[in-house]
């Protein structure tokens, strides 16, 4: 220890000193000098670029590769209307069926014999389209609830007397008619004739036709049955 203590001058120390000065000043000038485009993606840390460190709006579209984006990695909730590019949406495919009008809308059906459609529907009640052949073709429109109690336009009394005064799940098609059109088989007959314009859930939905508002066809254009005009849901 003397020895070294012996050796400990002051030119030494100094010496000693200037040099960590100078090591440590190459270093951070070399570190605040760096040669342009002489860092790359082998000299970043994994994970050493955050969000914290990207300036804000320094990310646009042209930098985001193409697909990169998936639904996955959109927020929920953060496309708008006002985000769409309303010419990219597709056209909704042609329903089935009319069965869930809401206001006023026009429709057209043409079924072959033996089978039935769902016109509309609104809440517990149902108007439902019939093409029938059992000695002579028929077209049969009728409605249909889910809920005991709805209300046929044109049926008498509804003064809760009798439960057969009212629309059940299993009323039969017959006493839930609005209309039945009937011709011989194979003959052509087409009218707009509809008696009995309504059918009103106990829950205040219903489905209305104007007298005149359904156009219905036997073998009209082919055989089978047409049914077309207009059902207004209410409620």
């Amino acid at each position: 220890m003397k020895q070294v203590t012996k050796r400990l001058t002051y030119a030494n120390v100094m010496s000693s000193i200037a040099v960590f000065l100078v090591l440590g000043g190459a270093t951070a000038f070399a570190a605040s000098h760096l040669g342009k485009n002489s860092v790359g993606s082998k000299q970043l840390k994994k994970n050493a670029v955050t969000a914290a460190k990207i300036k804000k709006n320094a990310v646009t579209g042209a930098k985001i590769k193409k697909g990169a984006v998936t639904g996955d990695k959109v927020k929920d909730g953060s496309v708008t209307g006002a985000d769409i590019n309303l010419s990219t949406l597709g056209t909704v495919p042609s329903a089935a069926s009319a069965n869930s009008l809401v206001g006023q809308t026009p429709f057209v059906v043409r079924l072959g014999f033996g089978q039935s459609q769902v016109l509309a529907s609104n809440g517990a009640v149902s108007l439902v389209a019939e093409c029938i052949q059992a000695g002579e073709d028929e077209i049969r429109i009728t409605a249909r609830t889910s809920v005991n109690g709805a209300i046929l336009g044109g049926r008498a009394n509804y003064e809760g007397t009798s439960a057969t005064d009212f629309l059940d799940a299993d009323t039969e098609a017959e006493e839930a008619e609005l209309v039945v059109v009937s011709e011989g088989t194979g003959k052509t007959r087409v009218e707009s004739d509809i008696d009995n314009g309504f059918v009103l859930g106990p829950e205040g939905k219903m489905l209305t036709t104007n007298t005149e508002g359904i156009a219905l066809g036997l073998n009209y254009g082919q055989p089978g049955c047409l049914v077309a005009g207009v059902i207004n849901a209410v409620g």
